[in-house]
């Protein structure tokens, strides 16, 4: 395993941690990383948050694109890989966790575009004993396609002309979660949604590492996507206490498109029989972690 971390300065602590979930895939992840460098609340504070790459065994190219890209920015940015062996994300996700500097925790993938304040919606709400739960916007194909990175950096996906196009022109799915909310609208719209219970999805929540300490992190007994880093965590949590609230229309993100990841059947079949237990720890977690060594 491999990590290494640039821009680190051991006086000051980040807001938060982003940890993004990667597979390959460089040209979303040139989109990614775009829109963190545009992120509004790195214009007060340069090391406003650390930006982590959760590598799952990619080319050498994914981390070429990152080790570049960190020598451009101001703020931290952590390098964690692990030899391809097959689906592993769970257990990057529990080396983000580990190796984070800040205490509250993002989790989302390498090709999720955030908008411009992203990292300051998630670092503003800084409850301790909440899971802030986001949702994202799905691009279809045809203008996922000729998406680029200077796209990204012009601002066009955060722009409102733009992104009404989208929804009424039938381009993207779940498109009424990519308007941004001010404060008051914000306020109203929670009270709107009272009755609705947050979830997590695995691309777009935020949670304090004691929480994940607590029920022992991802559980590695997952070896297919689907499951494994949202349902079976928000399972676990929920004996926990800790409340769950939604950060829609705050933490919005732009998912460029790709085929349908499937739920494994060994996924399920793990699933029922963990829930059917009860356990609030996971069985394979943080406690069982062996730690990172740096090249």
């Amino acid at each position: 395993m491999k990590k290494w971390t640039i821009n680190f300065d051991d006086k000051t602590k980040p807001a938060v941690s982003v940890a993004v979930a990667v597979y390959n895939k460089p040209r979303e992840l040139k989109m990614c990383l775009e829109g963190y460098r545009r992120q509004s609340c790195l214009k007060n504070n340069p090391a406003a948050f650390e930006l982590i790459l959760a590598d799952d065994g990619s080319s050498s190219d994914i981390e070429d694109i990152y080790r570049k890209f960190a020598g451009e920015v101001s703020f931290p940015c952590t390098y964690l890989f692990q030899e391809d062996k097959g689906w592993g994300k769970i257990r990057m996700l529990n080396a983000a966790c580990l190796e984070a500097l800040a205490d509250r925790i993002v989790f989302t993938d390498g090709d999720c575009v955030p908008h411009r304040h992203f990292a300051r919606s998630y670092a503003e709400m800084m409850d301790e004993d909440s899971v802030y739960c986001g949702r994202r916007v799905d691009l279809m194909g045809k203008i996922s396609a000729p998406l680029s990175e200077k796209d990204v950096a012009s601002g066009r996906l955060d722009s409102l002309c733009w992104h009404l196009k989208a929804v009424f022109g039938g381009l993207v799915d779940y498109g009424e979660q990519g308007f941004y909310f001010p404060d008051w609208l914000y306020g109203l719209f929670t009270l709107c949604m009272a009755k609705n219970r947050p979830s997590i999805l695995g691309s777009n929540f935020s949670i304090h590492r004691k929480w994940l300490k607590e029920v022992n992190g991802f559980d590695e007994s997952y070896h297919t996507p689907g499951i494994g880093e949202d349902t079976d965590l928000e399972r676990r949590l929920r004996m926990t206490g800790v409340k769950f609230r939604w950060i829609t229309h705050k933490a919005i993100q732009y998912h460029v498109w790709h085929t349908l990841t499937k739920v494994g059947e060994q996924s399920r079949e793990t699933h029922e029989a963990l829930k059917s237990k009860g356990n609030k720890e996971a069985v394979k977690g943080l406690k069982q972690f062996n730690v990172f060594r740096a090249p």
